[in-house]
């Protein structure tokens, strides 16, 4: 989770590159790689680039609820 005004590209590289780090070091790697921001991100293609990239998904919080790459699997809500 990256704290408030932390949207920029280079913030959202930053903390792929982290949630990388943590996953290589875990005894089971996780499935998914989740950033979950508080606001949308500062430029609207960096969600596409880092999952392009890195293949972290980043979610962010909106008025109605979440948005990002795949919102329900995330957030375990996929219709059944």
């Amino acid at each position: 989770v990256l704290g408030a005004n932390r949207c920029t590209y280079a913030d959202l590289r930053s903390g792929a590159v982290r949630l990388l780090e943590i996953n290589h070091t875990l005894p089971t790697p996780a499935d998914r790689l989740h950033l979950i921001l508080c606001q949308p991100p500062a430029e609207d293609w960096t969600a596409d680039t880092l999952h392009g990239i890195f293949k972290v998904h980043v979610l962010w919080r909106t008025k109605e609820g979440w948005s990002g790459k795949d919102t329900e699997t995330a957030l375990g809500t996929e219709p059944a």
